[in-house]
């Protein structure tokens, strides 16, 4: 059952369940309309494989390598997808997929540093440690997230949408928040950055 991915190459409408390819290369996979439930893929190396409208659930994805890969329509749910450079992953040419889509999901120390993500979605996740420096996250979602130290500098929120968020550091200086949504109490670390003091 383990080596069910790796022996073929290309993948449509499939089903997988409690797949174990820890620490696996997988390489130019092609993968259209699947689902992957309580499959382990820690470490694994996803090497220059494509994710067409494809769902994780229950999976873990600690680490993995996303070089040269390309994920469009991708949704992860309840899964693990911590350390993640998601940087590396082929994003050019992709504008016509949706961004990527997280339901609560672990997603520490992942770095999405300069990438255009419009939508992409963070619905009851916790993202603590995460990079979105440089990125472009218009319309972006993050309600009922935890972004506990997560860095947002020159990131594009315009229109993002931060109800029920918590947690996050985001300089109104540095960045751009114009329509964005922040819950009213919450919405007060804002003025941090403009040296305001609440009394």
């Amino acid at each position: 059952m383990s080596n069910t991915i790796l022996n073929g190459e290309s993948f449509d409408g499939i089903t997988f369940t409690d797949l174990s390819n820890i620490q696996d290369t997988i390489s130019r996979k092609v993968f259209e309309s699947c689902v992957f439930e309580s499959c382990d893929f820690t470490e694994a190396f996803f090497d220059a494989c494509t994710f067409k409208d494809c769902r994780f659930v229950k999976c873990k994805l600690t680490a993995i390598n996303v070089r040269n890969s390309k994920f469009s329509d991708v949704q992860f749910y309840d899964s693990k997808v911590l350390g993640v450079d998601w940087t590396k992953a082929y994003w050019r040419g992709l504008d016509l997929g949706s961004s990527l889509y997280f339901k609560a999901c672990l997603v520490n120390a992942s770095s999405f540093y300069g990438l255009k993500q419009p939508g992409i979605t963070f619905e009851d996740c916790r993202a603590h440690d995460v990079d979105f420096r440089e990125a472009t996250l218009s319309r972006a979602k993050f309600s009922g997230t935890d972004l506990t130290n997560s860095l947002f500098v020159n990131t594009n929120l315009t229109g993002a949408d931060f109800n029920g968020a918590t947690h996050y550091d985001i300089d109104v200086k540095k960045n751009t928040i114009k329509n964005a949504i922040f819950c009213r109490y919450e919405a007060v670390s804002l003025l941090t950055s403009l040296g305001i003091k609440l009394v």
